[in-house]
């Protein structure tokens, strides 16, 4: 080889040198940025689920107030408590309408009560309170929770904010939830808290009786996405303006862009205002200082390269840096938190990375070669083939594909997994593999299912409560001759409803635990060691627990009247068991009284008798066998599981999903 030649070797081994050192500082680059994409989107989706607890909180809060129109401010606070504390959400209120002709009434029992020296105010341009000036009509607050130490402003009428008329306005006029712009709140630390106030409308009959409002902390936020990750440098919140298209908030399915190197934005609808969410940082000085020292390694074994034979070094160099760019690109995939899964065009995996393979219980070889919806992880369901089935298909004609995939079903109950399916194609345009990812999301799925239960059982319950207390009252007043026993048993009743609904509110309207309530309603006739309960815990609907509230109720003011428990001692035994354990069976209910007077059967048919009936067998499609034996009475009950069988968020996910698949 002669001297030009050799130089000209030399040459071209340092242009390939400084080409691969490019290569490596673009290929840390890149999985320095995707990293940091991960990062962030697990930030948002913490600040997710903050916001989407505290909004629903105050949709809650507003349920209570369109339950119960005329609460006052221990039901509020008692209402709040039984939630527990919700981080992010600095206070709640209730706001009443006050027509203009109620003013001077209700100035005097605010005064009266200590709770304003002037009635309703506002605030003046220097931030004095001073009375509220005339209007048609106010909305003055009038019960308010605090999650932090805060001063009530009780008889403040949000009206007369000039940052708050807007949105209580449109949520008057349109009957929706808005909010405000970005606002300051009063604070007594010495730094100002900036925060957002979310009002939801009480509407009775067509007509906004009040207002609830839900203060956000936006700092709160902010701290929560930065605590996600050191390289999280800046977090923003921006909020559009107050938008109501056709009568109704437009909302739409959050939307993410990472585009633009460490740099994410997340752009998500709230009440009719656009909510962006942005999240920025870059890599620390011991991140950079291996990104160009692997730079500068890469071109010094380069240059010494060159001194060596051109056509071995040059192999030898290249298989190192093909090994070295598969080892990166094999521990930036064991380092993401999502499930990751390669396949080729049809669908056969060909490789997936630590967090896949750990889920699945199996190593590479266990899966390679196997279609990616036949995986243990999801198979089990008919609707995960078909859908990724057809998304697979779709992506091998080059679209991108995102769906919701329901995991199969363990003793821990199932994940809900955002699947996304993208193809990755060669320079002249032919897809090479697919790239499936799998981020686990049933936290937020079963918040927002949680929320949809909820909101439907509440919906439910208000329609049908007062239709049960007619009755209650109805026929109670039918079976009693006087006054103090008619109010006696109504009492009585409408008090174990109470109990019952105070019961499911503290369970979410989930269900309630059947030894709860069956505890729970016995306590008054407890006369010390009298009674004995022996069945296990079971969980059971809302239905089936006001039903059994109620026959317990009954069951128990006829045994300490007349029966067992009227007597010193009589003793009551309570048990419960399933006759079968198949998909049919029955839960059979026992109730046995001893050693109490001797009893006779009654010549009529009483109320309690009816009622015991009514909420059983019409409607649990239960049985009902009171027998008013010699001995002490007994009552056997009989109900078909699936009448009481309570109904998870997870069940009404896969409902959503099957409904979703044949549609």
């Amino acid at each position: 080889m002669t001297a030009t030649q050799s130089r000209l070797a030399a040459l071209v081994i340092v242009a390939i040198t400084v080409a691969a050192a490019a290569f490596a500082y673009m290929s840390w680059r890149k999985s320095q940025v995707e990293a940091f994409s991960a990062t962030a989107r697990a930030a948002l989706a913490n600040v997710d689920l903050v916001l989407d607890r505290a909004l629903l909180t105050v949709r809650a809060v507003q349920g209570y107030y369109i339950a119960n129109p005329g609460a006052k401010e221990d039901g509020l606070v008692s209402f709040v408590e039984g939630m527990g504390p919700v981080s992010g959400l600095r206070a709640l209120a209730f706001y009443r309408r006050v027509p203009d002709a109620e003013r001077a009434s209700t100035d005097a029992e605010l005064i009266r009560t200590g709770r304003s020296s002037i009635g309703i105010w506002t605030l003046s341009d220097d931030r004095k309170r001073i009375p509220a000036a005339t209007a048609g009509f106010y909305y003055p607050a009038t019960a308010t929770y605090f999650f932090e130490g805060a001063a009530s402003a009780y008889g403040f009428d949000i009206l007369s904010h000039p940052e708050r008329r807007f949105a209580v306005n449109m949520a008057i006029q349109t009957h929706l939830g808005t909010s405000t712009d970005v606002l300051t709140f009063a604070t007594s630390g010495a730094e100002p808290v900036r925060g957002v106030i979310f009002y939801k409308p009480v509407v009775i009959a067509g007509e906004v009786i009040g207002l609830v409002s839900g203060s956000i902390d936006v700092d709160r936020l902010i701290q929560t996405a930065k605590a996600a990750s050191p390289d999280i440098h800046e977090v923003d919140i921006e909020i559009g303006p107050l938008e109501l298209r056709g009568g109704a908030p437009v909302d739409t399915p959050n939307i993410t862009d990472d585009s633009k190197p460490f740099y994410v934005i997340d752009e998500q609808n709230h009440s009719g205002r656009v909510w962006q969410i942005l999240v920025s940082g870059t890599p620390d000085i011991l991140d950079y200082a291996r990104g160009y020292g692997l730079m500068t390694l890469v071109l010094l074994a380069g240059l010494g390269a060159a001194a060596a034979l051109i056509g071995y070094t040059t192999a030898a160099r290249r298989g190192r840096e093909l090994q070295s760019a598969e080892t990166r690109l094999r521990r930036t995939l064991d380092g993401l938190v999502p499930l990751v899964f390669m396949t080729d065009p049809g669908g056969q995996v060909m490789g997936a990375n630590r967090a896949a393979l750990e889920s699945i219980g199996s190593d590479e070889t266990g899966i390679t070669g196997k279609p990616i919806d036949r995986l243990p992880l999801w198979e089990d369901e008919p609707s995960n083939r078909d859908a990724l089935h057809v998304a697979i298909a779709r992506a091998a004609a080059g679209e991108e594909r995102r769906l919701d995939v329901l995991s199969s079903e363990t003793e821990l109950g199932q994940t809900v997994y955002d699947v996304a399916v993208r193809p990755v194609a060669t320079e002249n345009g032919r897809i090479s593999h697919l790239v499936v990812s799998a981020l686990d999301v049933s936290e937020r799925v079963e918040a927002a299912e949680t929320e949809r239960l909820l909101m439907r059982e509440l919906d439910h319950r208000m329609k049908n409560t007062l239709q049960v207390v007619q009755g209650v009252v109805r026929r109670t007043a039918h079976s009693h001759e006087t006054v103090d026993s008619f109010e006696n048993a109504l009492l009585g009743r409408i008090t174990t409803m109470a109990r019952a609904h105070d019961l499911l509110a503290r369970e979410r309207w989930l269900g309630a635990d059947l030894r709860t309530v069956v505890l729970q309603e016995l306590q008054p006739f407890e006369q010390g060691h009298s009674i004995t309960v022996t069945g296990s815990p079971i969980r059971i609907n809302p239905k089936g627990a006001l039903a059994f509230a109620l026959a317990i109720h009954e069951l128990g003011t006829n045994a300490i009247k007349y029966g067992a428990l009227s007597v010193p001692d009589g003793r009551l035994a309570i048990d419960w068991s399933f006759d079968s354990d198949d998909d049919d069976r029955r839960l059979v209910f026992h109730w046995h009284e001893t050693n109490g007077p001797k009893v006779t059967v009654p010549e009529r048919r009483g109320f309690g008798s009816l009622l015991l009936e009514r909420s059983i067998t019409y409607d649990l499609d239960g049985k009902t066998d009171l027998e008013f034996a010699y001995e002490g009475v007994t009552c056997r009950i009989e109900i078909p599981w699936g009448r009481i069988r309570p109904m998870t968020a997870s069940t009404h996910f896969r409902e959503r999903l099957a409904e979703g698949a044949k549609a």
